[in-house]
């Protein structure tokens, strides 16, 4: 595993975007973007940050920039990135 930058999914934004698209649940998301539902679960909970290919899929369902979701922390440990499983 490597190292990478605090960065971080605004999943408050993403809840805000969805419920302005007409996107009612995680799994409605999941489904629009062309993201499992598991992958898109783990990138809601932290656990590892999304590919640019995901936050591309996410942004197009969103129709948002990727800006629009990401934060810089500088606070926070750097995560670890491992593939879905």
């Amino acid at each position: 595993m490597k190292a990478l930058m605090p960065i971080v999914l605004i999943w408050d934004e993403i809840e805000r975007l969805m419920e302005l698209r007409g996107i009612s649940s995680r799994d409605a998301l999941a489904a629009s973007a062309n993201i499992s539902k598991s992958t898109l679960y783990k990138m809601s909970k932290g656990k590892f940050q999304p590919s640019m290919a995901n936050l591309g899929k996410i942004c197009a369902a969103l129709e948002c920039q990727p800006g629009d979701l990401l934060r810089f922390d500088p606070d926070l440990p750097p995560l670890t990135s491992s593939p879905p499983k």
